[in-house]
């Protein structure tokens, strides 16, 4: 990657309603502001709105040069367009990830994605196959680079036998840890960068979220979920407030910026994705490229987590992972 490119890419996920409703004009507003203020990197999948995001991406992007912006969707659900959440079907099998990466090209709008992610393992299709279906793309020049989402270290290492996964997009952040030292040894000596989501935990590492907690909208895809309930939300509100702010506030920046910041000061993470809903929000996030964090402040801050940690083994007997109920690679 070209150390000059800012590394606080768009997650699209957002464009398709699940926390706040957007119309297609937002969301092209939002996409033309971040590649006007310098941004790169562009997340989507053919799962977020069931086509309708990719669709929106290939309109939005049509007057930017190529090479102006980096793309990266997904393969792993099927025939999308007019289906839900419940009835959306999972496949990785050669033909059908061929012919899906077709339908993206189509939507988007383009001849080829610079990264083209598994969006989550597929239990019955053979990892070899999907990774032929993939290597048969970056042979035809419709992909630039293999990408895994959702994985366990485990299944990295079965996708990854012939070498040529370079990326991994799984959930991490500050306050969830889940790529564990092994997950990054292993990352390391096979030259594979994470591409984390949920950098800012979908809000609740921006403090702003706390005092929206009782206008969620019904659809929400936050209300209900392990790590949204109102006893752990307390309990992170308050370390939040009382550890973070503190250190952003001592570095004139924001929550959310020191999140991102931390995030993108790990070695093994090249791109982070970060979801936006509000334009106002891009240029904010796109300056969390150039916070450099001392070791101190890292140090601190790693010592606030360990603050938690304790007192929720504490009064609960459970690791912060297992209070919010997230899975650890």
């Amino acid at each position: 990657m070209d150390k000059q490119v800012n590394r606080v890419g768009l997650g699209t996920f957002p464009f398709a309603g699940v926390f706040n409703r957007i119309t297609k004009d937002a969301a092209t507003l939002i996409v033309k502001e971040f590649i006007d203020k310098g941004g790169y990197y562009v997340d989507s999948a053919p799962l977020y709105g069931f086509g309708e995001v990719e669709a929106w991406l290939g309109e939005a992007l049509k007057g930017y040069p190529r090479e102006s912006y980096n793309i990266a969707t997904k393969c792993g659900y099927v025939d999308v367009e007019g289906k839900t959440f419940q009835t959306v079907r999972k496949s990785a099998r050669f033909h059908e990830v061929i012919a899906e990466c077709e339908k993206s090209l189509k939507r988007l709008r383009l001849s080829y994605i610079d990264i083209y992610w598994v969006h989550s393992p597929d239990p019955i299709t053979p990892f070899e196959e999907t990774i032929h279906a993939l290597l048969t793309l970056k042979k035809e020049g419709k992909i630039r680079e293999i990408g895994v989402s959702n994985v366990t270290l485990g299944k990295l290492r079965e996708y990854n036998k012939s070498g040529d996964v370079k990326y991994v997009q799984n959930r991490y952040s500050l306050l969830n840890r889940s790529i564990l030292r092994e997950f990054q040894v292993y990352m390391r000596r096979n030259s594979i960068q994470l591409i984390p989501y949920q950098v800012i935990d979908r809000g609740q590492l921006t403090g702003k979220v706390f005092e929206d907690l009782g206008n969620l909208h019904a659809d929400d895809l936050r209300k209900g979920r392990s790590d949204w309930q109102p006893n752990t939300l307390e309990v992170v509100s308050n370390w939040v407030k009382s550890s973070l702010f503190p250190i952003a506030d001592r570095l004139g920046i924001t929550i959310g910026q020191l999140s991102i910041a931390w995030a993108l000061s790990k070695t093994f993470v090249d791109f982070v994705i970060v979801g936006m809903t509000n334009p106002k929000y891009v240029e904010v996030n796109l300056k969390a490229n150039s916070i450099e964090l001392t070791k101190e402040t890292i140090k601190d801050i790693d010592e606030k987590y360990r603050e938690l940690e304790a007192a929720i083994q504490l009064k609960y007997g459970k690791t912060i992972a297992e209070f919010r109920g997230i899975r650890i690679s």
